[in-house]
């Protein structure tokens, strides 16, 4: 992983295909072996691709999977998926295919040709397991955006998805949500169909325009054809379409939508990927993800949840509200500095009593300073901490003032905000 994130010469993060393309093309276009399930969108990528490749893998097939960013470990990336299965590429085969993109990489710099980025060299070794491990299929997430994204290389696309697109990576999308849905709709292959879940009628015309360019449909998640039997902070049971009494054990009321989303691209799989009413049931009501709207503990109540930018932070507190009504509800939040985190603190207020803050580990860090006053300026009671040790310690051992008595046994802890937070706080409660 050290050479991995040193070999670059460029940015770490630099859009377009060329430098993949030229990567992949020196080891064999590994790509051009498998067959793909292409998603891409701001929020609920994760989900809609755990809920697709569960299904899948219930079915029988053997499924790929490359997942963006890692939230435990760099293996979770890149993984395979059949029946109950998951299996993590291992650390020796990650170093055997990683030697041969290394080589190539040497080859590329002793040409003097642009050398990949982490993300670019990451892909294709993605790609050369997935190839190795001989998968029916690869649910691929993009890294960012969609039409310059390393991963849009790929052309044996089967169904393209696009979640929820809202603002985010401004600096490289676009600071319209038409700019950001633009590249996002960049992912849309010819004749190749399309589902989406959108809300947002600019980017509904946007990926319409982007299908007929394209002689392709789209089929849309129908909003109102969702009916919600039961839903609390263990899952939901839910009505779509035809569909009846769909369980998932994916907490959060947003993730209904992406089980529909889910819904509509395995109906697009019908007669290459054939997966019957059973084994589609079995699988949503075991797919896992997580990190998100996530309980971690029981006693305290403790949950995790990747909210990283307003859109996701909307859902998130939804979520908060609906479940935990009676709970005196405290948080621990941290973000990146390039997320709009003055909206974010705007929707954490008049939901929780008190708000922790944390410096995620990046250099995209926000301080916790920072976002302690700007939360601070809009009501909420916060303090910042210099780590998540610190927070997770204060507030599980009361952080009780003066004249407030016994810990009360109503409080449910929310730890959420960029997902590079999470990782210390599981080690630190399990």
């Amino acid at each position: 992983m050290d050479h991995i994130q040193n070999v670059p010469a460029g940015a770490k993060i630099r859009l377009g295909l060329d430098t993949t393309k030229r990567l992949l093309e020196l080891l064999g276009d590994p790509q051009k072996k498998l067959q793909f399930i292409h998603i891409a969108g701001t929020n609920g990528k994760g989900s809609t691709a755990s809920f697709i490749s569960t299904a899948l893998a219930y079915a029988g097939y053997k499924v790929g999977r490359y997942v963006s960013p890692a939230v435990f470990e760099e293996r979770e990336k890149i993984r395979w998926m059949q029946g109950e299965k998951v299996v993590y590429i291992s650390e020796e085969d990650f170093s055997h295919v990683f030697s041969k993109v290394q080589a190539v990489i040497c080859n590329m710099q002793e040409a003097g040709e642009v050398l990949p980025t982490e993300f670019e060299a990451e892909t294709a070794v993605a790609f050369l397991a997935f190839a190795g491990w001989h998968c029916d299929v690869v649910v691929l997430e993009t890294g960012m955006g969609g039409r310059l994204d390393s991963t849009n290389v790929v052309e044996n696309v089967v169904c393209s998805v696009i979640t929820p697109v809202a603002m985010d990576h401004m600096k490289f999308l676009g600071d319209t949500l038409e700019k950001i849905a633009v590249e996002k709709a960049g992912i849309i292959k010819e004749k190749v169909p399309v589902v989406a879940c959108q809300t947002e009628q600019v980017v509904k015309e946007c990926l319409h325009r982007a299908c007929i360019q394209k002689n392709t449909t789209m089929t849309e998640v129908r909003l109102e054809q969702i009916c919600i039997r039961e839903t609390d902070s263990e899952g939901s049971l839910f009505d779509y379409d035809s569909w009846q009494e769909i369980r998932i054990a994916l907490a959060g009321t947003f993730q209904v939508e992406n089980a529909c989303l889910a819904l509509e691209c395995i109906g697009q799989l019908k007669g290459r990927y054939d997966i019957s009413p059973q084994q589609l049931r079995k699988g949503f009501e075991h797919t896992i993800w997580q990190g998100r709207f996530e309980k971690i503990s029981q006693d305290p109540v403790v949950v995790a949840d990747g909210a990283h930018n307003p859109a996701a932070m909307y859902s998130f507190c939804e979520s908060v509200s609906s479940y935990y009504k009676k709970n005196k509800k405290i948080g621990i939040m941290g973000v990146f500095e390039d997320k709009d985190y003055k909206k974010m603190a705007e929707l954490a207020e008049g939901i929780f009593e008190k708000i922790y803050t944390i410096t995620p580990p990046s250099k995209r860090g926000l301080s916790a300073e920072i976002l302690a006053g700007e939360l601070a300026c809009r009501g909420v009671e916060a303090e910042p901490c210099d780590s998540m040790k610190e927070a997770l310690g204060r507030v599980l051992e009361g952080d009780r003032r003066e004249d407030s008595g016994e810990q009360d046994a109503t409080r449910a802890v929310f730890i959420f905000g960029s997902l590079s937070i999470l990782k210390e706080a599981y080690q630190l409660l399990y």
